[in-house]
């Protein structure tokens, strides 16, 4: 009886698991456009405010590509909100967040943390309208990549983006004497085309292996938590590029970020020891559980068979 049980438990959780991995067929039409919005909106803003920043007297590529995952923090809310707030989840954060996840989470933030940084170094030095263009130029690299990790299937109007993406590519290098910034030397003007070319690469680069981590998710909180520790991996990247570099980072904003860091570290590791606690005591009352199921199970069955038993003596007497 008690295996049964059991069982039946595992049979559940594995179908619930598979629930959350399969993807919905139809998605709400409404959140796709918000969704497409909210990442339109915010390409924008990000490549404006940046040249901004230079246009108006900032000097610090390393301080531009701080700021561009330094709002990590933020996505605590969306990882422990639905748990200890609202109550509209029994998940705790961070479960089944294997080793694995954190490797590839750590690595492919410091991929992304380069690809801000290039992206940075352009945009210092290339007009709006030129770096834009070149970083659409992801799209090739994106789609090659694609086909090779995720085994993308490549169609006619993949191609066709792939051709007149190059020619516009081609276009703009040939073109640069027009579009060169007063003052700017030939030398760096290419440095900075070459450099967005460079961060359209890295981010086609991103897409593709992200895609592939996450078919080991089987939620949208397991999502969280590895932007969390992406965006967190390529701030530290950018945090020793400021530190090294001698940008103006004094010697207390040092210390006020390595506390940062450490705190944040330390307050991970504290909800990872206590998750550890909590799983091994519930592995504990789930055995004593089963355990106490089993005996009774068992003595039930031993007073059906004594019942058994003298039902047969009874018989055998009235024969």
């Amino acid at each position: 009886m008690s295996d049964v049980r059991v069982n039946a438990d595992q049979q559940e959780e594995g179908e619930q698991q598979q629930n959350l991995v399969k993807a919905p067929v139809k998605r709400p039409l409404g959140l796709l456009i918000t969704t497409y919005g909210c990442l339109f909106v915010g390409s924008i803003a990000s490549s404006l405010l940046a040249k901004y920043y230079f246009v108006h007297g900032g000097s610090s590529r390393w301080v531009s590509t701080w700021v561009q995952s330094a709002g990590f923090p933020l996505l605590l809310g969306l990882i422990y909100f639905p748990r200890f707030v609202f109550r509209t989840t029994k998940r705790r954060p961070f479960t089944r967040f294997t080793h694995r996840h954190l490797l590839f989470s750590v690595v492919i933030g410091l991929i992304l943390g380069f690809n801000n940084f290039l992206f940075s170094w352009g945009t210092s030095y290339l007009p709006v309208s030129t770096s834009s263009l070149l970083l659409s130029t992801q799209l090739i690299f994106t789609l090659i990549l694609s086909v090779i990790i995720v085994k993308q299937k490549v169609t006619f109007s993949n191609l066709n983006c792939v051709v007149l993406l190059t020619l516009s590519s081609v276009l703009l290098a040939l073109g640069s004497s027009q579009d060169k910034p007063a003052g700017l030397t030939k030398t760096k003007y290419f440095i900075g085309f070459l450099s967005t070319i460079g961060a359209g690469l890295l981010f086609a680069l991103y897409l593709p292996v992200t895609e592939r981590v996450y078919r080991s998710v089987y939620c949208y909180a397991m999502v969280m938590e590895m932007q969390l520790v992406m965006e967190f991996s390529a701030t530290v990247f950018a945090t020793i590029g400021v530190v090294v570099y001698g940008d103006a980072f004094g010697g207390v904003k040092i210390v006020s970020t390595v506390l940062c860091i450490w705190g944040f570290s330390s307050y991970v590791y504290g909800i990872y020891v206590k998750m550890k606690k909590d799983e091994e005591k519930e592995e504990e009352e789930e055995e004593g559980h089963t355990g106490m199921k089993t005996v009774e199970d068992g003595g039930e069955l031993e007073l059906e068979m004594g019942k058994i038993k003298n039902d047969v003596a009874a018989a055998d007497e009235r024969v």
